[in-house]
């Protein structure tokens, strides 16, 4: 009978010093011609990647809040919507991206 008690390595949570662990991150698209403008996606999105435009439907006014949860792509009645997690590799040019936009060294209107 051993002394101590041992958990599955897969069962404990690991702190490494100096170093973050990154949420994931999504990409959302919204076929605004499948929408109905139902505003299930716009209630329920636990991230609030979504807004009501003028008319009431759903506008992706958050994307970089979007964690890939899936649940508004399961969830809506019309099928208009679908997210998929986004690798290392698109959330480092991401990043970038952002931190140029916050520098200022992005063209206007987002065109590269």
């Amino acid at each position: 009978m051993p002394d101590e008690e041992t958990a599955e390595p897969s069962a404990v949570t690991v702190s490494r010093e100096g170093k973050t662990r990154r949420r994931p991150r999504g990409h959302v698209v919204l076929f605004e011609a499948w929408c109905k403008g139902c505003g299930i996606c716009i209630e329920f999105c636990p991230q609030d990647v979504f807004e009501a435009d003028g008319r009431g439907r759903p506008v992706i006014a958050n994307p970089e809040r979007c964690t890939a949860c899936h649940w508004c792509d399961t969830h809506c009645p019309d099928m208009a919507l679908t997210v998929r997690r986004l690798d290392e590799e698109e959330m480092e040019e991401l990043e970038e991206l952002t931190e140029l936009a916050e520098q200022g060294a992005l063209p206007a209107g987002g065109d590269l």
